[in-house]
């Protein structure tokens, strides 16, 4: 088992912009990351990118990314580590030459790997397919299919086993991803040579590694940071995953890694494409957990259209950009987790930005005064109410932490906003009960919405680092609990 977690995420490489399916993924990896450094855990969460990636626009919208852990394709420990196992891969006559493309026998691997696909545990059915589709299809040939013959025999020659029978209709190609290119040139053996599949493939297996692993020899490394605890992919990102397999058992029979089931993956979150429609947003109250709860777009919309008073309507809703500068950033992000769940399709309006953006502004209004002192405040139980608001606060943190567990983010955000009406809806209970407040009603509140920016830290980093502040406590450093009888 891997000594810590290590979750990893397909974000925009050097040269590629960011748009809301790529900052989709990135938010899910970045929310699971964070709340399992809320339990406790020592979690790798590097980019993989290169040296122009879109730093300031990730913080911005709350990916915590270790920076200094940053690992690029062109890194040296990369270049190590890929000419340290095909120099073993050679030797064991696992490479060939075609052209001036050096190829891995990756027949056996893809094999594997299509014979492991049952097996997995935690895969999506779209990464599950997306794998099956790469491994074994009917393929249309790269030169366009004019010449059969000519077709057919390039395929074979890239090692891809083709039935010609003429009886058989149309040919049917299996391994479909064919043998994998690992250098270019005369020779394997120069960092120059390597092929960019070859070390992209590498740096994602070595984001998770310390730095003791990065820098020692490749060979005396055993991989404690793989399985990945969660890997967050879109359908574009199919065939690297499929690399990254192939790549680590070339690893495992070279000698480099210790893969107890020939995995270097765990659970793979494949999520689907997102598009928001222009729509009229109107205001509601502070948690509004029915307001944008609808998830796939139709009951979040009639919800908020209940809401009443003037509407405005919003231009190019799909623009990343536009959208941050009249949002927020973070509302961004938490309106692309709340919007669906992550391996569905989310067609629906614009208005679940306006929502988050709501939301979250008025938990930074509401909440300040009333928070202050709750990192030590507690909720006392010799009050029917407040054993109310108390049972609120622990069957959102159960159910919390079983959406986190499970990558459920948009469960996890209408959690966050029925708390926060909760912690509301006690106040005004104690004012028609009480009229006055008493001091423990008042410590109960700083400490439910202490309990509340706690929980919220993974959805929204910013705000609740706010509040955290406000309460006099230290944002990451308390545990969220884990699932327990009361997320029945």
């Amino acid at each position: 088992m891997p000594d810590f977690s290590y979750v990893l995420s397909f974000c925009p490489q050097s040269g590629q912009d960011l748009d809301l399916d790529g900052l989709r993924g990135l938010a899910i990896a970045d929310a699971v990351a964070r709340a399992r450094r809320g339990r406790g855990e020592a979690v790798a969460f590097a980019p993989v990118a290169g040296d122009d990636a879109p730093r300031a626009a990730l913080e911005a919208f709350g990916i915590g990314y270790d920076w200094d852990a940053a690992l690029a394709p062109q890194d040296p420990a990369v270049a190590r580590w890929a000419l340290w196992v095909l120099e073993r891969l050679d030797a064991a006559g696992q490479l060939y030459q075609r052209g001036e493309e050096w190829r891995l026998r990756s027949g056996k691997l893809h094999g594997e790997s299509e014979a492991a696909l049952d097996r997995l545990a935690g895969w999506t059915p779209a990464a599950l397919a997306a794998q099956r589709e790469l491994l074994a299809h009917v393929d249309a040939p790269a030169d366009g299919g004019d010449e059969l013959s000519e077709s057919l025999s390039k395929l074979a020659a890239a090692g891809w086993s083709v039935d010609n029978r003429k009886d058989k209709g149309a040919p049917e190609v299996h391994y479909a991803a064919g043998d994998l290119p690992v250098a270019r040139g005369e020779s394997w053996s120069e960092a120059a040579a390597l092929h960019p599949r070859l070390t992209a493939a590498l740096a994602r297996l070595l984001a998770g590694a310390s730095a003791e692993v990065r820098v020692g020899e490749p060979g005396a490394a055993a991989a404690t940071w793989l399985p990945a605890a969660l890997t967050v992919a879109d359908r574009d990102s199919a065939e690297a995953l499929l690399d990254m397999r192939t790549v680590a058992r070339a690893l495992r029979d070279a000698g480099a890694l210790e893969l107890a089931d020939g995995e270097p993956l765990g659970p793979v979150l494949m999520h689907r494409p997102l598009r928001l429609k222009p729509v009229r947003r109107r205001p509601g109250g502070l948690g509004e957990s029915g307001a944008g709860g609808g998830g796939a777009g139709a009951n979040g919309t009639a919800a908020a259209a209940e809401a009443g008073a003037t509407a405005a309507t919003e231009p190019d809703p799909n623009d990343l950009v536009a959208l941050a500068e009249t949002h927020g950033p973070e509302a961004v992000r938490f309106a692309l987790l709340h919007a669906a769940a992550p391996e569905k399709r989310f067609g629906g309006g614009a208005d679940v930005v306006a929502y988050a953006e709501r939301l979250l502004a008025r938990l930074r209004e509401h909440a300040p005064a009333r928070i202050a002192g709750g990192a030590d405040a507690e909720i006392a139980l010799d009050d029917g109410l407040r054993r109310r608001l108390a049972r609120w606060c622990e069957i959102a943190s159960a159910r919390m932490a079983q959406n986190y567990d499970t990558a459920a983010l948009h469960r996890a955000t209408r959690n966050a906003a029925r708390l926060a009406d909760r912690i509301v809806a006690f106040e005004s209970l104690v004012a028609d009960r009480r009229g006055t407040p008493e001091p423990a009603d008042t410590a109960a509140i700083a400490a439910a919405l202490t309990t509340l920016a706690r929980l919220l830290e993974p959805l929204a980093p910013h705000t609740a680092g706010e509040l955290l502040a406000a309460a006099g406590a230290e944002a990451g450093a308390e545990a969220i609990s884990p699932p327990g009888a009361a997320a029945a």
